[in-house]
């Protein structure tokens, strides 16, 4: 009987890992801090619940500072959300 309450205990904290990754893209987070891109992860967050893929706008923002250009993290979930093509 205890080692099907551990393995219960395990299994819940598996799920409550991944949850909390899955909202928290922490993982995309450090790779635009490394690039030099400046978002929080609240902004990360927002934009899932919003159903914005956080990963086209980080990667769109990471190579636009590459270019040299500066763009609103704001302005892009803006555009996407009306349709246009962020990439």
């Amino acid at each position: 009987m205890e080692i099907g309450i551990i393995a219960l205990i395990v299994f819940v904290s598996l799920f409550a890992i991944w949850l909390i990754f899955y909202f928290i893209p922490v993982g995309l987070w450090f790779s635009a801090l490394v690039s030099g891109v400046r978002i929080s992860l609240l902004q990360l967050i927002l934009m899932r619940w919003r159903k914005v893929p956080p990963s086209t706008i980080v990667s769109s923002m990471i190579e636009s500072t590459k270019a040299g250009l500066s763009l609103d993290p704001n302005e892009l979930e803006a555009h996407y959300l009306a349709g246009g093509n962020v990439t």
